[in-house]
Parts: C-alpha cells; sequence; structure tokens
C-alpha cells in the first residue's frame, strides 16, 4: 500500500489524487445569479446531500488552484444567498463540457452550452431544463475550509423546490435507469449511472452474526473473498451443523463413484450448478480418497458458488462442511 502525505505534495498532485479515489462523485450543474442579475452556469463535483429535513445539500466552489481567487459560482451564492442544482444526465455530459470553461464574468453558460433555463419558484436562479432532477436552494451557511488555492467553500444550502421530470418516476419511485445520471472520476473519466452499471442491495432485515462469529476455518479461508463472508455472515444465527452433518453422511453413503468425469466438478461450478457440483464432488471423495485437505478448498468453492446463485442456505451447508475435521469423520 502506498503511503501520501498530502503535505508534501503540491496540490495539483493532491487534488488529482483526491479525485481518482473519491469516485464516483454526483455532477451538480449549479446555476446563480449575480448582484447585477446575469446568470452563471457552472459544473461541480464536490457536491452530495447531507439531509432530509430539512432536505440539505453541499456544493463547494473551490478557491482556484493557480492564483487562489473566489469562483464566480461561490461569489453569487455568498452574495444572493441563492443557487439551484441540476443533476446531469448522460445526455447532457457534451454540453456540460462546455460550460466548465472559465468564461468570463457575466458571460451566460446557458447560452454558450445550449442549455435551456427552467423557471424557478422559490428563488431566482433558473435550473437547467434539460436536467431530469433539478433543486431550488437557499444558503445556509458557508464554511471557508482554508482561504487557500484549492482550498473549499462549503456552501450549504436547504432545498425549497424538487422539479423531476415524470417520465423518471416508475410507478411513486425514481427509476435510476429512467435518470440515467453520470458521476465524474478523476482525471478525464466518467461514469454512467444505469443499465448493467447498477445493481441492487437490499438492507439486511435484521442484525446478522457478522465475520466476527464465523468458525475460524470459514473465517480464515483462502478461497472466501470478503464479500462471500459478509454474506454469510448476514444470516441472523448460524445453521445446526450437527443436522447437515448427519444428512450429508447418509448423500454419501448412496452415492456411486465413478459416474462423471474428473473434470465434472469443475464443469458444475463454471456453470454456476453448485448443486451438481458438490454431487460430482462426492463421487470423486468416494472414488479417489480424497484427503480432507483436497475437499475442504472444493467445499468453499461449492459455496461460493451458491451464494452467487442466490442459494445462502446450501451457502452455509458447504461452508459448514468445510471444515477438515469434519471431512475427517466422514
Amino acid at each position: 500500500m502506498k503511503i501520501i502525505d498530502p503535505a508534501e505534495h503540491p496540490v495539483p498532485f493532491v487534488h488529482r489524487t483526491l479525485l481518482s479515489g473519491v469516485a464516483p462523485r454526483p455532477i451538480a450543474l449549479v446555476s446563480t445569479v449575480d448582484r447585477e442579475g446575469r446568470h452563471n452556469l457552472s459544473p461541480f463535483s464536490f457536491f452530495n446531500a447531507f439531509g432530509a429535513n430539512p432536505p440539505v445539500v453541499v456544493v463547494s466552489p473551490s478557491y482556484r488552484g493557480k492564483d487562489g481567487t473566489p469562483k464566480h459560482t461561490f461569489e453569487n451564492i455568498r452574495d444572493t444567498g441563492e443557487f439551484t442544482i441540476s443533476a446531469i444526465s448522460y445526455a447532457m455530459v457534451e454540453q456540460i463540457n462546455l460550460a466548465s470553461a472559465e468564461y468570463e464574468r457575466g458571460m451566460d453558460e446557458f447560452e454558450k452550452a445550449g442549455f435551456t433555463k427552467l423557471p424557478p419558484v422559490a428563488v431566482t436562479p433558473p435550473g437547467v431544463a434539460e436536467s431530469p432532477f433539478v433543486m431550488e436552494c437557499r444558503l445556509m451557511e458557508h464554511v471557508d475550509t482554508g482561504g487557500k488555492p484549492g482550498s473549499g467553500n462549503l456552501m450549504i444550502g436547504e432545498v425549497l423546490r424538487f422539479h423531476i421530470r415524470e417520465s423518471a418516476f416508475e410507478g411513486e419511485r425514481i427509476d435510476p435507469n429512467r435518470l440515467d445520471l453520470v458521476a465524474r472520476m478523476g482525471y478525464n473519466w466518467y461514469c454512467r449511472a444505469s443499465g448493467d452499471a447498477l445493481f441492487e442491495l437490499p438492507k439486511p432485515e435484521h442484525n446478522g452474526i457478522g465475520v466476527d462469529a464465523l468458525p475460524a476455518h470459514i473465517r480464515s479461508s483462502p478461497i472466501l473473498t470478503g464479500r462471500d463472508l459478509a454474506r454469510l455472515g448476514g444470516i441472523a444465527f448460524l445453521p445446526d451443523a450437527q443436522a447437515i452433518r448427519a444428512r450429508w453422511e447418509k448423500l454419501l453413503a448412496e452415492v456411486f463413484p465413478g459416474q462423471t468425469g474428473p473434470d465434472q466438478f469443475d464443469v458444475e461450478i463454471r456453470t454456476g450448478n453448485p448443486r451438481r457440483a458438490l454431487t460430482a464432488l462426492m463421487k470423486d471423495w468416494k472414488e479417489y480418497a480424497l484427503a480432507p485437505e483436497q475437499i475442504a478448498p472444493l467445499l468453499q468453492r461449492c459455496a461460493q458458488a451458491a451464494l452467487d446463485d442466490g442459494d445462502p442456505e446450501f451457502a452455509w451447508e458447504c461452508a459448514l462442511m468445510s471444515d477438515p475435521g469434519i471431512i475427517a469423520g466422514f
């Protein structure tokens, strides 16, 4: 693991390092109006949500790294106390890239980037009509994190109004595929938050036993990953190892060796059939008198495949029975 002390490196290096590791980050197109009523629009990835009662978001227009001067967005929010945030969909990325240029004060980036102004309800700055999700915000507090080149300004805002495109909803819920948002990575990289990039992970319905409560032979497995151990540790209580062992002893007694090829176990694992892989293993187990140290990692591979197949009960059976001490007793 490479250790980096930010104090020993120039600000641009620290900036690139921070943005590469703290990713993906949502991107806000922040719209403001200066004291003369001139519009400004700029994208920021130093942005996120921090509460719901009241709804609070924070955007951080940093001081410029080259000379420490404040950005127009910061000055406008500081002077007027208002801003809007528009989420960025994949269809908007080229336009937001254009809007990120350092235009002179008073230049309207809505026009430069070809965006349409969405009339606000509770504030003066307009939103971006092309965005599927827009928030009107009022400044609650400004926190200056250093006042130096590259330092951030936390502009903490209360959301006064949401504007959400009708097509973003699937029933009563906002569908991430319908939003099709993009996020910022390090350097020139972005990512698209839709399609194969999305996955669901339901919150636990109970307190799991935890990784620390797993039997030692499972916890120290060279096969099972941290992800696997976390899924095993999500159960409410340990299964009955004695009952599983008794059933497996019966299964082994009924197995006739020699009916599968030597590669059958690997084929079944590769094709996502952990139960059939166990059957193949049991046949080899009897035919070739495999040692416990040979069988244990294969059972853990079965457990891993069962977890991937959405069969945690069978995964636990394989994981518990992978103890060499238990295997030796069969």
